[in-house]
């Protein structure tokens, strides 16, 4: 039954599109987008850890999974898009196009419940690109702005899949196999296998925004509507997260190559911050942050610590579509940091306030868990990349909500701010079920973290309009392909090594 569980999103996205072209319009759209945001998850639920589609046996057949591994990253994709579609259906209500975005939104939706609980390279990357092609269109939904930003999206993301296939190719000629538990029974170490990896960890880099393969996400998350910012940020770019999980776990994988991964991770964890720091655009700072904390789940994945990726990647979805939806809510058209607030509305202020918090890793929210176990895993002076990420990401919070203290609150519909309370609860709840102790380090956190933000404030280095903005697409384009080639050489060769 797993594989029902992408199916039904998947029937009731066409379903969606049927009405539309018989003009049913109202409710019944409305309704079938809500069981599809509801009944996968259901079906999730009622099913059995492992499965082969059809009955076959794994070496013939499409295996799927829903196990402690990938379960974390299924949690937060479901919690994350039960609330992001309660928004979306009174956020789109007015746009012409309504069915038409539900529609993609639920293909979203199904292409990443997919790709989750795939146990083969094949289908993993059949199901992530139906949610990238969903998102290519929702990125390009506001505008000429929007649409610029999509095509960038697009172009790189489809190179980027071009090269993750072709090392998929290569990897099924040396092994025999796409079923990642076969490829690990079968992988003999060789140069053809290590070129594989290097391609395709590349590639998944890129889509997963990080460091420094990451130039095409803060145009594309922050120009996005509210809605889709929240998805792409929450839920989109785990799915290279855990493709980067089935290929380590599957392949020889040497030390050198994990120690170049693990300084990836940590450069992408402090420029992200470093970056979200200089922004006066709040959906850009949020957008940098996602570059920031991709850094963390890359920790984990580079140190062989898949759970603890696993669980700071569901924790990242939850308070990171929650903040999207929050600042998201309060700026309407404007994205400037200065120009709106959240005083006067307890509701949106507090929901905001706790996932800051949240995403800072201050326990007892759902962030600490994840860190927690990262920090764990971590040998040496990488353990400091962990707090030390925490203090800067506290820091560019307190600047946000300062921001947001500053300037009252517009009336905002109950509808809208329903769903940010809601992940904010999330965030909470989950954390005190996960880990209910608080952590005393926390306040020394936080003080330096309010330290931080008054020092630069004074030196007058917060606050950079355009702050690495791009010049022409086409040169954008051309330096992202450039470092991409760059990456496949280098992480090619050290895997050789």
């Amino acid at each position: 039954m797993i594989s029902l569980a992408p199916a039904t999103a998947m029937g009731l996205a066409f379903l969606i599109v049927l009405l539309d072209t018989l003009k049913v319009r109202g409710w019944p759209v409305r309704l079938a987008f809500l069981t599809g945001a509801v009944l996968p998850g259901l079906v999730l639920l009622l099913s059995d850890p492992v499965e082969v589609v059809g009955g076959w046996d794994r070496r013939a057949g499409i295996e799927v999974a829903f196990t402690p591994l990938n379960a974390p990253f299924l949690v937060g994709e479901g919690v994350l898009f039960l609330f992001v579609a309660l928004y979306a259906v009174s956020y789109f209500r007015e746009d012409g196009r309504y069915a038409k975005v539900l529609s993609l939104l639920l293909l979203m939706h199904a292409g990443l419940m997919g790709a989750f609980v795939a146990r083969d390279l094949f289908n993993f990357y059949i199901y992530s690109e139906i949610a990238s092609v969903s998102a290519f269109a929702l990125v390009a939904l506001p505008g000429k702005e929007a649409r610029r930003a999509a095509f960038k999206y697009l172009i790189v993301s489809l190179l980027a899949s071009y090269l993750f296939v072709f090392a998929v190719g290569i990897i099924y000629m040396e092994t025999g196999y796409l079923n990642v538990a076969l490829i690990a029974e079968n992988a003999v170490e060789s140069r053809e296998l290590s070129v594989a990896l290097g391609i395709a960890l590349s590639a998944l880099l890129l889509k997963a925004g990080i460091f420094p393969l990451h130039s095409w996400l803060p145009d594309a998350h922050s120009m996005a509507p509210t809605p889709v910012s929240a998805m792409l940020s929450g839920a989109l770019v785990k799915a290279p997260a855990y493709g980067m999980v089935l290929l380590i776990s599957s392949l020889p994988s040497g030390e050198a190559l994990r120690t170049a991964l693990l300084a990836v991770a940590v450069a992408s964890l402090f420029f992200g911050v470093a970056m979200a720091l200089l922004q006066k655009n709040a959906k850009r700072l949020l957008a940098y942050h996602t570059v920031s904390q991709m850094g963390y789940v890359l920790l984990g994945i580079a140190s062989l610590n898949f759970l603890g990726a696993a669980y700071y990647a569901m924790a990242h979805s939850i308070f990171k579509g929650g903040l999207f939806l929050g600042v998201g809510s309060l700026a309407g058209e404007r994205k400037e940091l200065g120009t709106f607030g959240y005083r006067g509305d307890h509701f949106l202020s507090i929901s905001i306030i706790a996932l800051s918090l949240a995403i800072g890793g201050v326990s007892p929210l759902v962030g600490a868990y994840g860190k927690g176990l990262l920090y764990e895993n971590l040998d040496g002076l990488w353990k400091l990349a962990v707090p030390a990420g925490s203090v800067g990401t506290l820091a560019s919070f307190t600047k946000l909500n300062a921001h947001l203290a500053a300037k009252r609150a517009g009336k905002i519909p109950l509808r809208l701010k329903v769903p940010v309370f809601g992940l904010a609860l999330a965030a909470i709840a989950g954390g005190v079920y996960l880990n209910p102790h608080p952590n005393p380090k926390d306040t020394l956190y936080l003080a330096l973290a309010v330290a931080l933000f008054l020092l630069l404030r004074r030196a007058g280095l917060l606050g950079i309009k355009g702050a690495e903005k791009g010049g022409e697409i086409g040169e954008e384009i051309n330096r992202l392909v450039a470092g991409l080639v760059a990456f496949v050489v280098l992480l090619s060769l050290i895997q050789g090594l």
